[in-house]
């Protein structure tokens, strides 16, 4: 029973963070991507100022995806790896502090209501990385 858990959350995981990164690439590319959409923007900020940050979080995405798919096969296979090991915590402890929050704009925590960021983060964000924090623990 213990396999088929480490299985199923080990690859959910994983799907699901290539499929944002995917969702993240979609939007760049279609030119509908809006700076509110990774990060509170004001006026008379640039544009541009969140694409960056979002093609950086893309790649994190999918790296993190690959370091799930490695540590299930390691778990599988009975293997136990330090490194692996300490980059799930580290993939597991950013998941947390996304969930927790900056304590302004962002997370379960803010105190500060930043317009259409704020929905974004209250209804898509912040969830999504609580979902994928419970299953990146699966892995540990």
């Amino acid at each position: 029973m213990p396999d088929l858990l480490i299985q199923i959350g080990g690859w959910l995981l994983a799907i699901l963070l290539v499929l944002v990164t995917l969702f993240s690439w979609v939007l760049l590319l279609s030119g509908k991507f809006k700076t509110t959409f990774i990060m509170p923007w004001h006026e008379g900020e640039p544009k541009s100022k969140g694409k960056v940050w979002f093609v950086l979080q893309s790649f994190v995405l999918l790296f993190a995806a690959f370091i799930a798919v490695m540590r299930v096969d390691q778990l599988l296979d009975g293997h136990r790896d330090n490194v692996i090991e300490n980059l799930v915590y580290g993939v597991a402890g950013l998941l947390f502090m996304r969930v927790l929050g900056e304590f302004k704009y962002m997370g379960l925590f803010r105190s500060v209501d930043a317009g259409e960021f704020t929905r974004i983060d209250k209804r898509w964000l912040t969830p999504f990385a609580a979902v994928c924090f419970v299953l990146s623990w699966v892995l540990l």
